[in-house]
């Protein structure tokens, strides 16, 4: 980020951060004062607060606010399902993750400020 010391690995982050840090976009709920800093942020927050919208886990506690998160968890927490970086002892829960660390870390792959 060509205005603090952030640095994405992607361009989208690093465009979120920008929006959300320095240009103060936000996205207000139309149902209560709530005000997120994602439009996807919004969404879940509809979901879960105005809507009930929720996704419970069959073998804990968590409850998603899609079904995407709850299947992210079960994964993450129950299956044991894990992607190896074959460079480092890295291991990550999906192989985006596992991509996005390789290019970052491994790679040096870095996402700079279109605008400037």
């Amino acid at each position: 980020c060509n205005q603090c010391e952030y640095q994405a690995t992607t361009y989208r982050t690093l465009k979120r951060h920008k929006e959300s840090k320095h240009e103060g976009v936000r996205y207000p709920c139309d149902q209560c004062d709530h005000k997120a800093t994602t439009s996807g942020n919004l969404k879940q927050h509809k979901a879960r607060k105005h809507e009930g919208i929720c996704y419970p886990c069959s073998q804990c506690d968590y409850k998603g606010n899609t079904s995407e998160s709850l299947k992210r968890h079960k994964e993450r927490n129950h299956k044991g399902i894990f992607y190896p970086c074959d460079q480092c002892d890295f291991k990550s829960t999906t192989s985006g993750y596992l991509k996005i660390h390789k290019e970052s870390k491994h790679e040096g792959v870095r996402y700079p400020c279109d605008q400037c």
